[in-house]
């Protein structure tokens, strides 16, 4: 703002100096040209009283005889050489003056001629020998002579005063000028003058809100406790910040500045890891830098460590520093590694819980099926002995034996069934963390059709209009997601109202970071003091009771898409339909196929 302030100001001093230029240069070519008028004014005037000098001179010294005459003649003629000599050079350059000029000088040189011969004539013949004739004839050209002169003189005079009537605009422009010229300058300056106190406030007030982000983030960085550091990859060197020192238990100048002295201090299990993502981000083949390794403390233990960073390359491609932070990661690897083993624990309790289940189960069924068999045994037994028994006693054993005790067995049973179905769908759920995640290039169309393939039997029979649009190509685990659409599209479904046509529409919005998928139903709806159970296992809304389902669906959706590092959620009207909405990460197929590297798959 400053250079374009001052710039302008150059530029307007310089516009005002060449104006002021140009009318001082026409100003100064008006008085010289004045003063060349007024002196070939005055070398024709003293050419005018030579001449007339000579000729009073002669004609004094023929009519009178005596020489004393001739005293202003020779003065005169001593003078008239270098004044006509003067006055040629004056109007040389000046063609129609020079003709003028070279005629009036011959003129005079003819007068001149004529007065020295007629003064040699007197002198040789004596007094009274000229003719009046020949002194007519002097008359006569000198009065051509004079006239001619002074007609050139008058000539010159109307020229000056042409050029004298142009002297007063030229100084009234001048003075408007100069006057409007000092306003300007004023008014730039003043403005100026504005500009810069307003230029300094912002800059006052720029500097103040810098101070106090700076004061914010060093308070955040001491808060949090990050260390910053810059690497300079063309000379190897390495700044480190006094938080980045304490971090790993050093002061001020106790660890080098080199980049070797930082690699030294890496776990050697993690140094091909380090310097493999290092080496990715440098060639660009991961666009962000985040590498997590393990520092040695100065006490020697190890630090976990995570580094973020920003590097800047040059015009060739070739990576120059990088500046980024480095956070202390320990206490949450500490806790990452405790709830990993309660995560373990949980699923080998859950498991084995599940599985132990299963056997009192199975006899449970079995020796009801033998009871079931020694029931028909007992009736078959006791028919032949129905007239002993009496009818009424009869009628009654019958009613235990073929209705009562086969009702209760087929209780036991049906107990037994749901009971088989519930421990194998907790041993299913509890082995969503135990399968490695494939992540790939997935088409979301492909994987909805071919969901609402192995539905379309139940889709066609109740009429059901499935739309899906704008599905994206997106990286994934193909499986995970397509157990998701399936829970989503089944609950969609199950839970239309049978009196009206049913609409599902599956839609996806993508966003700076997300994949958010939307299926949107007509269905009968989720009642807002149902929404906490959608998501708890055996939990189901009440409204729900004839559809069959276990409430396990949206539970395991709901553990996918978290291992996914998704979410679901929902939006319900009772009576109007229920949409849900989930989101996927977007993923770089590179950094996807290193993160997935131990984790688990959804089953």
């Amino acid at each position: 703002m400053y250079l374009a302030f001052f710039s302008l100001i150059s530029i307007a001093f310089c516009a005002f100096s060449m104006i002021i230029y140009s009318q001082y240069q026409k100003s100064q070519n008006l008085n010289d040209y004045m003063r060349y008028e007024y002196e070939n004014i005055r070398q024709t005037k003293n050419i005018l009283m030579d001449v007339v000098d000579m000729e009073t001179g002669v004609r004094g010294y023929v009519l009178s005889g005596d020489g004393r005459y001739l005293a202003p003649f020779q003065r005169a003629a001593d003078r008239l050489p270098d004044e006509i000599r003067a006055l040629r050079q004056a109007t040389y350059y000046e063609s129609n003056a020079f003709a003028e000029t070279n005629n009036l000088l011959d003129r005079v040189d003819s007068l001149q001629k004529l007065l020295e011969s007629q003064m040699n004539y007197m002198r040789a013949h004596g007094r009274g020998q000229i003719s009046m004739n020949a002194l007519d004839i002097q008359k006569t050209q000198m009065n051509e002579l004079r006239s001619l002169i002074e007609a050139n003189i008058e000539h010159r005079l109307y020229r000056l005063e042409e050029r004298r009537t142009l002297v007063a605009p030229h100084k009234t422009n001048f003075f408007y000028i100069v006057i409007i010229g000092t306003i300007l300058g004023i008014g730039i300056f003043l403005a100026g003058t504005i500009i810069i106190i307003k230029l300094e406030a912002e800059n006052e007030a720029i500097e103040a809100r810098n101070a106090r982000s700076e004061m914010r983030f060093r308070a955040v960085m001491n808060g949090i406790n990050d260390g910053v550091y810059e690497i300079n990859f063309v000379n190897e060197t390495m700044y480190m910040s006094r938080e980045f020192k304490a971090m790993i238990g050093f002061g001020e100048g106790e660890l080098g500045d080199s980049v070797r002295d930082l690699i030294e201090r890496i776990h050697p299990d993690d140094v091909e890891t380090y310097m493999q993502v290092r080496h990715d981000y440098i060639i660009k083949k991961t666009p962000i830098y985040n590498n997590v390794f393990r520092l040695k403390h100065k006490d020697g233990t190890w630090r976990w460590v995570m580094s973020r960073g920003i590097g800047t390359w040059d015009k060739f491609g070739q990576i120059r520093t990088m500046i980024g932070t480095h956070t202390d990661i320990t206490e949450q690897k500490n806790r990452e590694e405790e709830l990993r083993q309660l995560n373990a624990d949980m699923e080998a309790f859950t498991y084995i819980t599940s599985h132990d289940m299963r056997s009192p189960l199975v006899n449970l069924k079995g020796f009801s099926h033998e009871l079931g068999l020694a029931v028909k045994d007992v009736n078959s037994l006791l028919e032949p002995q129905s007239k002993k028994l009496g009818t009424e006693t009869w009628t009654r054993l019958e009613t235990i034996l073929k209705q009562d005790i086969p009702e209760a067995l087929g209780f036991i049973g049906n107990a037994v069934d749901r009971m088989d179905t519930l421990t194998t769908a907790i041993l299913d759920l509890s082995r969503i963390g135990k399968f490695t995640y494939r992540d790939e290039l997935v088409d979301a169309q492909v994987v909805f059709d071919k969901c609402m393939g192995a539905q379309s039997y139940e889709i066609s029979t109740k009429g059901v209009e499935v739309k899906a649009s704008g599905l994206p190509r997106l990286i994934t685990d193909p499986v995970a997601l397509e157990q998701i659409f399936s829970n989503l599209l089944d609950n969609a479904v199950k839970y239309l109202r049978p009196d009206e046509p049913g609409h599902i529409e599956i839609t996806c919005l993508e966003t700076s970071r997300d994949y958010i998928f939307s299926i949107r139903d007509n269905g009968r709806g989720i009642d807002a003091e149902d929404a906490e159970r959608v998501f708890n296992i055996f939990r189901r809304a009440r409204n729900t009771g004839d559809v069959r389902g276990l409430g396990l669906g949206m539970a395991f959706v709901k553990a996918t898409l978290r291992k996914l590092n998704g979410a679901i959620w929902f939006e319900s009207k009772l009576n109007v339909g229920t949409t849900f909405h989930f989101s996927l990460p977007k993923r770089h197929p590179l950094a996807a196929s290193n993160d997935q590297t131990g984790k688990e798959r959804a089953a």
